[in-house]
C-alpha cells in the first residue's frame, strides 16, 4: 500500500523520510544513554536542500494566479525554514554537549518539523494542479448544458467545433494524472470514467444530430429524441463528476472501498454540487423548457440528495434532506407545469424558481453538514475499533509518530 498519493510527491518524500528516520533512530540511541554523533555535515546537506526547496516554493507562489495556493504554501514554506534552524541549533548544542536532552529535543522537532512542512506544500501544489484539471473538466460541463438550445445543424456544427478541444484538453490531461497517482484503485476509476466518456462523446453528437433532424423535419419522436440526448448528456454529466470527485482523493481504505457509506454520500454530494450551476441557468431563465436538462439536473439533484439521506447515521440529517426533497419537488413540478402552459415569466413562476433556487442552496448545505457529521462519526467509530498490528516497517512507524507526536 502507497504511503503517498503521487509518483511526484513519493520521489521527493521519501528519500526525506528517510534520512528523517535516521535522524529519529539516532534520537532514540541517545535516550538509551548514547553520544549523539557530529551531525554537522547531514544537518548542513538539509539545509541546502530546504534552501532550494524553499526558493522555488516561492517563485512558484509569485507566479501562480491560485489564490488558495497562494494562500497555503508559505505557512508551509515558513515551517520549513524554521524546521531547518532548529536542525542547526540542534547540531552546533550536540557538537558542545553530545549528550544534550534539550539539542536532541530540537533534533526531533526539526526533523518531523521539515518532514510535516515538506509534505504540505507539496500536497498544496498538488492540490492546485488537480484544481486546474477539474476547472477544464467543468468547462467540459458548461459546454455540455449548451446542448439544450442546439436546434439547427448550424448550431451543432459550432457546438462540436467548441467541445472538441476543451474535451480533448480534458482527456489528456486525466491521463496524465491518472499515470501519475500510485493508487491502483485510483488510477482503475479515473480510467473507466474517462473511457465512458470517450465512448459517449460519439453517441451524443449522433443522439444531438438525430434530434435538430427530427425536430426540423416537423416529424413525430421529438420528445423521443430529445429524451434520448438529455439521458446521453446526463451520463456524460455523471461520469466527469466521478472523474472530479476522484481526482480530489488522496487515500484509500481497501477494505470499505465502495461499501463505505460515507464515500456513497460524498459522491453524491459531488454530483449535486456539479449540477447546481446548470439548475440556476434553468430557474433563472424564465423562458426555460419545462422538462428541459436544467430540470432533469434539479431532479437528479433531489435524486442524490436522497443517496445522502439513506446513508445519514444522524437521524436529524436524514429528516432535514428528506423534508428540503419533498418541498423542492412540489415546487419544481408546479414551475414546470406552469412553463408548460407558457406562464414561465408571469410573477408567479418567478416566484417559484426564486424561492427554488433558495431551497436548493439550503438543501446544499444539509448535504454538507450530514457529510461533515458522518465523516465526525466515522473517526469516532475507528477511534474505537481500529487496532493497531503490526506496521509493515520501521519507517512506517517513526513516520507515524513524527506526524502525531
Amino acid at each position: 500500500m502507497p504511503v503517498f498519493h503521487t509518483k511526484t510527491i513519493e520521489s521527493i518524500l521519501e528519500p526525506v523520510a528517510q534520512q528523517v528516520s535516521r535522524l529519529v533512530i539516532l534520537h532514540e540511541e541517545a535516550e538509551d544513554g548514547n553520544a549523539m554523533p557530529d551531525l554537522a555535515r547531514p544537518v548542513q546537506v538539509v539545509k541546502m536542500a530546504v534552501d532550494n526547496l524553499v526558493k522555488v516554493g516561492y517563485d512558484t507562489v509569485n507566479v501562480s494566479e491560485d489564490q488558495i495556493l497562494k494562500q497555503d504554501m508559505p505557512p508551509a514554506l515558513q515551517r520549513v525554514e524554521e524546521a531547518s534552524f532548529l536542525l542547526l541549533d540542534a547540531s552546533d548544542m550536540l557538537r558542545a554537549d553530545p549528550y544534550s536532552a534539550p539539542a536532541r529535543k530540537k533534533l526531533i522537532e526539526g526533523s518531523r518539523g521539515i518532514l510535516q512542512g515538506t509534505s504540505a506544500l507539496l500536497l498544496a501544489f498538488d492540490e492546485s494542479e488537480v484544481r486546474k484539471i477539474i476547472r477544464i473538466c467543468k468547462s467540459v460541463l458548461e459546454y455540455l448544458a449548451i446542448t439544450e438550445v442546439v436546434d439547427c445543424m448550424e448550431d451543432l456544427v459550432k457546438f462540436v467545433k467548441n467541445l472538441s478541444p476543451v474535451l480533448t484538453k480534458m482527456a489528456k490531461e486525466v491521463d496524465l494524472r491518472e499515470k501519475e497517482l500510485t493508487h491502483q484503485v485510483h488510477r482503475e476509476m479515473l480510467v473507466r470514467s474517462l473511457e465512458e466518456v470517450k465512448a459517449l462523446t460519439p453517441v451524443l453528437i449522433s443522439a444531438v444530430k438525430i434530434f435538430v433532424s427530427t425536430k426540423s423535419q416537423g416529424a413525430g419522436g421529438v420528445k423521443e429524441s430529445q429524451g434520448n440526448r438529455d439521458f446521453v448528456v446526463r451520463k456524460l454529466c455523471d461520469e466527469i463528476n466521478e472523474i472530479i470527485r476522484v481526482l480530489q482523493l488522496t487515500t484509500y481504505d481497501e477494505d470499505e472501498w465502495e461499501a463505505d457509506d460515507l464515500a456513497v454520500m460524498k459522491k453524491a454530494q459531488n454530483a449535486i454540487s456539479g449540477k447546481m450551476k446548470q439548475a440556476s441557468d434553468w430557474l433563472l431563465d424564465p423562458f426555460g423548457p419545462a422538462g428541459g436538462a436544467g430540470e432533469q439536473a434539479i431532479h437528479q439533484m433531489l435524486e442524490d440528495a436522497m443517496k445522502v439521506a439513506d446513508c445519514c447515521a444522524n437521524p436529524e440529517d436524514r429528516e432535514a434532506i428528506v423534508k428540503a426533497v419533498g418541498d423542492i419537488q412540489s415546487m419544481v413540478d408546479a414551475l414546470s407545469e406552469l412553463r408548460a402552459q407558457g406562464k414561465g415569466d408571469t410573477p408567479q413562476a418567478v416566484s417559484l424558481a426564486r424561492g427554488i433556487q433558495q431551497k436548493l442552496a439550503e438543501l446544499q448545505q444539509k448535504v454538507n453538514k450530514a457529510v461533515a457529521n458522518q465523516e465526525k462519526a466515522e473517526v469516532l467509530k475507528m477511534a474505537h475499533t481500529v487496532e493497531w498490528g503490526e506496521k509493515d516497517s520501521i519507517m512506517k512507524l517513526r513516520l507515524f509518530y513524527l506526524f502525531t507526536f
